[in-house]
C-alpha cells in the first residue's frame, strides 16, 4: 500500500502494483514475470532459445505462427498486453544487446541507439576518482560479456573509449584505468570466458589518443 495526497487535499490508496522507486518492485515484478512463465510452459512447449529480463522476453521461434501462440498464452496467463517486434535482416537487438542470427548460432554485440548522445560520467566532475575508474570498468565488462566474437569486443573497447575521451577524461589516467580494468575483468569472468580473453594480446584503444570534433 502507497497512500499519498493530492493538491486537492484527497486521500489515495494504490492497490495494484507497487510504488515507482520502491527496492522491492524489480522484485516483486521478477517472481510475477517467473510465475507467468512457468504457466504459459505448462500449457506450450518452450521454444528454442528464450531470455527474459522481468517483462522484456526474447525468443527463437520457427515462425510467426508460434510467435503469436506463445503472445497469447503470456497474455492470457497474465494481466500485460504484449507487443512483438520481430527480427529484421537476421538481427535483433535486446536491451543493451544486439542479436544477430548466423548460420549455425546466435552472435552477440553491444547495442547502442542511433540517437545515443554518447554521453557518460565526465572526467572534470568532482566525482571521487574510485567512480571515474569504475566507469571504465563497466564499459570493459560490458564489452568482454556482451560480445561474442573478439572481433565485436575490440570495436566496442575503441568506440567505448572514444566516448570517455569525449567527456574529457584523462588520456593517460584513462589508459591506466582501462589497463587495470582488463586485467582486473578478465581475472573475475567465470572460467571458461577467462581463458578466452586473457590468452589473446590487451587491446588499448588507439582512439584514447584523439577526441573526436
Amino acid at each position: 500500500m502507497a497512500p499519498f495526497t493530492t493538491h486537492r487535499g484527497h486521500m489515495y490508496r494504490q492497490k495494484d502494483g507497487v510504488a515507482m522507486g520502491s527496492p522491492l518492485g524489480v522484485l516483486f515484478a521478477n517472481f510475477y514475470m517467473g510465475t507467468v512463465e512457468e504457466r504459459v510452459f505448462e500449457r506450450i512447449q518452450r521454444p528454442k532459445k528464450n531470455a527474459c529480463y522481468i517483462d522484456d522476453v526474447f525468443v527463437q521461434a520457427d515462425g510467426e505462427e508460434e510467435v503469436e501462440a506463445l503472445r497469447q498464452a503470456f497474455q492470457q496467463c497474465s494481466v500485460l498486453n504484449y507487443a512483438v517486434e520481430f527480427s529484421t535482416d537476421d538481427w535483433l537487438p535486446f536491451l543493451d544487446v544486439m542479436v544477430t542470427k548466423m548460420e549455425r548460432n546466435l552472435k552477440t554485440s553491444v547495442y547502442t541507439k542511433s540517437n545515443n548522445l554518447g554521453l557518460c560520467l565526465n572526467g572534470d566532475s568532482e566525482c571521487p576518482a574510485r567512480f571515474k575508474t569504475t566507469t571504465v570498468r563497466t564499459f570493459i565488462r560490458r564489452a568482454l560479456s556482451h560480445c561474442s566474437t573478439w572481433q565485436d569486443t575490440n570495436k566496442e573497447f575503441e568506440r567505448a573509449a572514444q566516448m570517455l575521451v569525449n567527456n574529457n577524461s584523462s588520456t593517460r589516467k584513462s589508459e591506466l584505468a582501462w589497463r587495470n580494468g582488463i586485467a582486473v575483468t578478465a581475472h573475475n569472468l567465470p572460467p571458461k570466458k577467462t581463458s578466452r580473453y586473457i590468452s589473446r594480446p590487451v587491446c588499448i584503444p588507439s582512439t584514447m589518443r584523439t577526441r573526436a570534433p
